[in-house]
């Protein structure tokens, strides 16, 4: 670093060697005075860092990802099916809409040709050629057959023929629209009733009666349940198996 003498008195510039100042004539030997001079040098940055992922980052990166649309997507097609889809058809249900029974046994009615599916956790309480009486897991299902009739006097003699020392306060609930048997139209109802045991002790029941009449052949089915008002729109626990026997029945 070079240093460049100037005059201590005004300040200005010497020359190199030079005795007096060349502007006031100060002496040299007692004015000067050196003040360094500085080279600028730009400074230096090291070169920026380049980082590279490896491609098994990326690619661990891209499988995350579609998971993560894959979960979504997923989630957004229950939500729409749960919240879109049909209520469970609890009684009088379209055959093609009926949950078939795990295993099934069969009555076949000598007399009238028909015949009756049912659950083979049932049990047979009585059978002859007109019809049959089973014992459900809750209550209890009867088809029978008779000749000739149709079906609203078949419902409206099933419903008061019912001993009223046993039967006490029955009472209309609903009718079934589009009660069927097999598949022949017919028309069915659902009423409320005491039923008195053995002992005496009277129970609140629901009971459904259908009929229908194809060649000449009148079937009835009379079914009953505990009722049960508040889980079951007909206040029947077995509507669904109810409604597959009817569904499933089949003419001679």
């Amino acid at each position: 670093m070079a240093s460049q003498l100037f005059c201590g008195r005004c300040g200005a510039p010497l020359a190199p060697g030079a005795t007096f100042c060349g502007r006031c004539g100060t002496r040299v030997a007692t004015a000067a005075v050196a003040q360094p001079v500085y080279r600028y040098a730009p400074p230096t940055y090291p070169a920026a860092r380049q980082y590279k992922l490896a491609p098994a980052m990326i690619a661990g990166g891209l499988v995350l990802i579609l998971i993560v649309v894959a979960v979504i997507v997923g989630g957004i097609a229950a939500a729409q099916f749960a919240g879109g889809g049909h209520a469970p058809c609890t009684a009088n249900c379209s055959p093609k809409f009926v949950t078939p029974l795990a295993e099934e046994a069969s009555f076949r009615s000598s007399a009238y040709k028909f015949q009756v599916n049912y659950s083979s956790a049932w049990t047979v309480r009585t059978q002859d050629a007109k019809g049959i009486t089973l014992g459900t897991r809750l209550g209890s299902v009867e088809v029978a057959g008779l000749s000739g009739g149709n079906p609203d006097q078949a419902v409206a003699s099933a419903v008061s023929a019912l001993p009223s020392s046993k039967w006490q306060d029955v009472t209309l609930v609903m009718n079934l629209k589009g009660a069927h048997l097999g598949e022949q139209d017919g028309v069915g109802a659902v009423y409320a009733a005491n039923l008195v045991g053995s002992s005496q002790t009277a129970t609140k029941v629901r009971f459904a009666v259908i009929a229908a009449t194809k060649g000449g052949v009148t079937v009835v089915v009379f079914a009953v349940d505990p009722a049960d008002p508040k889980n079951s729109p007909s206040g029947l626990p077995e509507a669904q198996d109810f409604d597959y026997v009817c569904t499933e029945f089949t003419w001679g």
